[in-house]
């Protein structure tokens, strides 16, 4: 079994921390201005955005796995597994801009769906690895991404 990290770029702890004090202001400022907009619809707002936050904070990559029979995604909450037999193709992405139809544009990483149809996790943009399935898209990130490809395509030959 060896693990990969998937750290995040300077650029996603930039926007990260940037997004969470921009946020804490507006439910501070909504709180303050409570003639305004009222008690309730400022609790409504903060539990939008704080399940927002939390909602990308879980889904964010925390590491990958290549273990015995299975490739795992491990999330700070949860992870996915993809067998080994469903993976078709693995290729290492250059540096992009990520065009997502929804999800978090750098807020804990590049999370959510892609134009491409591949479900996103990456938390830096210069080490992206797409995993292809029978089923899905993967575009991951890892610190060492030439590693991880090569293990993988390791693995799937040896599976042959």
């Amino acid at each position: 079994m060896k693990n990969y990290q998937s750290k995040s770029s300077f650029s996603v702890k930039l926007i990260t921390i940037g997004i969470m004090i921009v946020m804490g202001i507006v439910v501070f400022s909504i709180f303050t201005l409570n003639e305004k907009y009222g008690t309730m619809s400022g609790i409504l707002i903060s539990l939008i955005i704080l399940s927002t936050l939390t909602y990308f904070f879980a889904n964010s990559l925390k590491k990958i796995i290549i273990g015995e029979k299975n490739l795992t995604l491990e999330k700070n909450i949860g992870k996915i597994e993809i067998p080994f037999s469903d993976i078709i193709k693995i290729e290492k992405l250059d540096f992009s801009n990520l065009s997502m139809t929804y999800g978090s544009k750098g807020v804990f990483g590049y999370i959510g769906n892609t134009m491409d149809d591949s479900i996103g996790m990456v938390n830096d943009r210069k080490n992206m690895v797409r995993i292809i399935t029978k089923e899905k898209k993967y575009t991951i990130s890892s610190d060492r991404p030439n590693e991880l490809m090569n293990d993988i395509k390791n693995v799937l030959q040896q599976r042959v």
